[in-house]
This record gives structure tokens, C-alpha cells and sequence, in this order.
């Protein structure tokens, strides 16, 4: 009887997995009173997320390193912390759009492996004001799928992506 009811929750857990939505979608935006290509010049450096990002800034103790030319397709920052949440990974600049966007591959190994995609993307509202769109998408296979279900995602990493607008509103304003 045991093992029937054992083998039926298994069954659940599978069937779930399969049901359960796996690709992930965060966005959050802000105005900043800058011109779009002053915003750009900043946001295409990954090394300036140290100055903004919440995520750069969480662990002061934070391992980083950097390969390739930074603000160009193909620049790395790879970190390595003890703090569970920001975990170990590497960060590639993986498309330019010059003046438009700037897109990054993430790869997270440690506390669990996962690929992600952000996307930051300006949009000119007038000569001296820019809004700002950041994107953080990652597909959650199973059973990933299922323990995320139970997180609010939105909450959790939009967040933290709008904790790091702020603060890069803040830096560029100055």
C-alpha cells in the first residue's frame, strides 16, 4: 500500500512537471532624464553593473573576473560567491544593438544550473529622457519547473531589477 502511494505522488510530481509552465519572463523599466546615447554609453559596459546591479553589489566579497574587451560582443565577467543567491556564473555580452540594447547570457552553476537572457533596451522619449527596459528571461526544465512554481519569480528577481534601475537612475542623474 505503501509503495502504490509512493509510486502514485511520483506520478503526480512527473505529471506536473509536464503541465507546469517553464519559461520565465521578468521586465521592469524606468525613466531616466538623460539623452539615450549618454544612458547606452553607460549600459553597454558590463563593468558599470558593479555600480548599479543589485545583484553585483549584494557581496562585497564576490570573486570577479573579466575576459575580451568590455562593451563588445563576446566580453565575460564570470563571479563566485558564498552567498547562496548569487551563486557562481559567468555573464557574456552576446548581441549589440548599437544605441538600442544590450544583451547578456548568463550561466548560473552554482546554487543550481540554469541559462538565462538579459536584454536591456532604450527607448527615447524626448531629447534629454530615456526610458530604460530591462528583460531577465530563463527557461526551468524539470523538475526545476515544479519547486520554481511555488516562488514568485516576479516578485522576487523584478525586485531586484528594479532595486538596479533605481540606482542606475540615481548614478546616471547625479
Amino acid at each position: 500500500m505503501i509503495m502504490i502511494i509512493i509510486v502514485l505522488i511520483a506520478l503526480a510530481i512527473i505529471i506536473l512537471g509536464v503541465y507546469l509552465k517553464n519559461e520565465y519572463l521578468i521586465r521592469r523599466e524606468i525613466t531616466i532624464h538623460k539623452p539615450k546615447d549618454e544612458v547606452f554609453n553607460y549600459i553597454k559596459y558590463l563593468k558599470n553593473q558593479n555600480e548599479y546591479s543589485y545583484f553585483n553589489r549584494k557581496d562585497l566579497e564576490t570573486i570577479k573576473s573579466y575576459s575580451g574587451t568590455d562593451g563588445e560582443v563576446g566580453f565575460t565577467y564570470s563571479w563566485s560567491s558564498k552567498i547562496n543567491s548569487i551563486g557562481t556564473g559567468t555573464q557574456t555580452i552576446s548581441k549589440i544593438i548599437e544605441g538600442e540594447e544590450m544583451c547578456s547570457t548568463i550561466h548560473f552553476t552554482k546554487p543550481l544550473p540554469l541559462n538565462s537572457l538579459a536584454i536591456i533596451k532604450l527607448t527615447e522619449i524626448n531629447e534629454n529622457q530615456t526610458k530604460v527596459t530591462w528583460t531577465f528571461s530563463s527557461i526551468y526544465k524539470f523538475p526545476l519547473n515544479i519547486i520554481i512554481y511555488f516562488v514568485d519569480l516576479e516578485k522576487l528577481i523584478g525586485t531586484d531589477i528594479a532595486s538596479s534601475l533605481v540606482t542606475l537612475k540615481e548614478n546616471l542623474e547625479r
